[in-house]
Formats: structure tokens, sequence, C-alpha cells
């Protein structure tokens, strides 16, 4: 099951109509996904916080690290 159908609710607010990072008005996400063969599986995710210039109208951010090897790519960029 999933926290919220047994009872817990984290944060302060209620989710939106999705339930997603799409239902925070701006933000756009895209995926692409590249398959080659039978066992090969790979992609990449793009979050846009705005529309805007990200350059110049910069949004808070942070990062963890995701895989065994204790690296994540951009994390330089974040800090």
């Amino acid at each position: 099951p999933r926290l919220r159908d047994i009872g817990f609710r984290p944060g302060h607010f209620e989710t939106g109509r999705l339930n997603a990072i799409t239902d925070v008005e701006g933000v756009a996400v895209g995926h692409s996904t590249v398959t080659e063969g039978e066992t090969i599986r790979t992609g990449a995710t793009a979050i846009l916080p705005h529309g805007g210039n990200l350059f110049q109208d910069k949004v808070p951010a942070a990062f963890a690290v995701y895989n065994g090897f204790g690296k994540f790519a951009g994390s330089t960029q974040i800090e």
C-alpha cells in the first residue's frame, strides 16, 4: 500500500489533482527512454521549475546520492 492509503500524510498541504510534481503551476517535466536490443534500457528525466531563464532566475536546490558509487552528476553545480 501507499503511505497515504495507510493514513500517513506527509507535509502540511493537500495534494494536487494528480498528486504529482506537475500539479505545481509552471513546472514542466520531460522524459526520454533509450531502448537498445532486448536488455538495454536507460533514460533521463528533466524537471523545469519555471518557464523563464533558469540561469538568471535561480531556484532553491539540493541533491541526494542515489547510487552505490556515491556520485551524483551535477552536484558540483548545485553546491
